[in-house]
């Protein structure tokens, strides 16, 4: 055997390895696109690539919401559970107990010499006057609550702030954790599949050695593994016998197994006590605070003898708070939040979210409960599928080009 001959029977032999990587490259790469990079690359708007979930977070996120609370749940059902009158006993402890600390930490801000223009009955009545504000507000909300939970709280908007903008890794990692089992499948599905393929392929080649054929194949291959693997994944949806076998969507099959991790996540991301108390009473009780105590900070001032560059820092001091008070309002709520764990603790286990949703998932329609991981690619599935398309043309023109260099040398 001559060396040309030795060659082009390495490239035959080779071509089951070569598919079976072209395979699993391409559904490999497939999974990584849906996902990275976090933000777009490239020249935008149409020349690069941003991952599919950080691209459509927002629609994914609403599409959650109308899973979960149109399907499972009302909202006022895990709300009805919450204890009003225990819930505004400790809170009011806390409001009592923090606000004189909240007060001391924005006395901070005030320029040295405007400090020491207020003694401590000047900070003493503007605390109080938080104090009672903040409680009555708090009452305000509970009373809302026990009325009619849509008009203090927007389960949508809740969901949208924790897993978008800065928290859309909450998505990514949703996702990801749910479709763990279902990756790795598509990833090593597309190398058997390929593999096999290969063998098909060794058969041709012997009918037809022409080199141009294997870009065409390569296509195929990047096509077709890339499509079965999606379809192995969601169908079918119910078990199905076929002799001795009995196979199913291989996330059909898990569906106790997903439905507890989705809940688990849910309730960590977006249903918990602390977001709840976030959106019910910290970020509202804070910046009626924050708003209170400042302004009571800059009306007694202006009601002192002060001297220019004392009245000018005024000035600056109200300017800059306008600015910032969106962070103030963010730090004060974050400091009751903190003396608030054993409160955030209680409302989940009172709610049970983890429990209720997981088991109702379970329960769910087989076409109802698919998109919980489908929508994550669905809408730009094609794009998945072509892209393996043409990585396997480009493998296969290189693989082409050597057989080809083969057969002339």
């Amino acid at each position: 055997m001559d060396w040309s001959s030795l060659q082009e029977s390495l490239g035959v032999l080779l071509m089951p390895l070569t598919y079976g990587f072209v395979g699993w490259l391409t559904n490999v790469v497939a999974i990584r696109m849906m996902f990275y990079p976090v933000e777009f690359r490239g020249i935008p708007p149409y020349l690069g690539w941003q991952g599919i979930v950080p691209r459509r977070a927002s629609g994914l996120a609403l599409k959650a919401v109308n899973t979960v609370s149109g399907k499972l749940f009302r909202i006022e059902e895990f709300f009805a559970k919450i204890p009003t009158q225990t819930l505004e006993k400790q809170f009011r402890e806390i409001l009592e107990n923090n606000i004189p600390v909240i007060g001391d930490h924005l006395l901070q801000t005030l320029p040295p010499a405007l400090l020491a223009k207020l003694g401590e009955r000047d900070q003493k009545e503007i605390y109080e006057k938080a104090q009672k504000e903040s409680l009555s507000k708090m009452k305000e909300i509970l009373a809302k609550l026990e009325e009619d939970v849509g008009k203090v709280f927007n389960f949508k908007n809740l969901v949208l702030r924790s897993l978008t903008g800065a928290n859309v890794y909450r998505i990514i990692d949703m996702f990801q954790t749910i479709g763990e089992k279902e990756f790795r499948f598509i990833a090593l599905s597309g190398w058997y599949f390929g593999a096999l393929l290969g063998l098909v392929q060794m058969g041709l080649w012997f009918l037809y050695p022409l080199w141009w054929t294997l870009p065409l194949q390569g296509a195929f291959v990047g096509y077709i593994t890339n499509y079965l693997a999606l379809t192995m994944v969601f169908r079918p949806q119910k078990p199905r016998q076929l002799g001795p076998w009995r196979y199913q969507g291989l996330f059909h099959k898990r569906r106790k197994e997903v439905s507890q991790k989705y809940a688990e996540l849910l309730a960590n991301y977006v249903l918990n006590g602390r977001n709840i108390m976030d959106d019910l009473l910290y970020r509202r009780i804070a910046r009626a605070t924050v708003e209170i105590i400042q302004q009571g900070f800059i009306q007694l001032l202006s009601q002192k003898d002060l001297e220019e560059s004392e009245k000018e820092a005024l000035q600056v001091y109200q300017a800059e708070r306008e600015a910032k008070g969106r962070d103030d309002v963010i730090l004060v709520a974050d400091m009751l939040s903190q003396k608030a764990k054993t409160l955030e603790k209680m409302l989940d286990r009172t709610m049970a979210v983890e429990k209720t949703i997981a088991a109702r998932l379970a329960e769910m329609p087989p076409e109802e409960f698919e998109p919980i991981l489908r929508t994550a690619f669905q809408q730009d599935e094609w794009i998945l599928i072509v892209t393996g398309a043409v990585l396997g043309s480009l493998v296969g023109l290189v693989q082409g080009l050597y057989m080809a260099f083969a057969t002339t040398s």
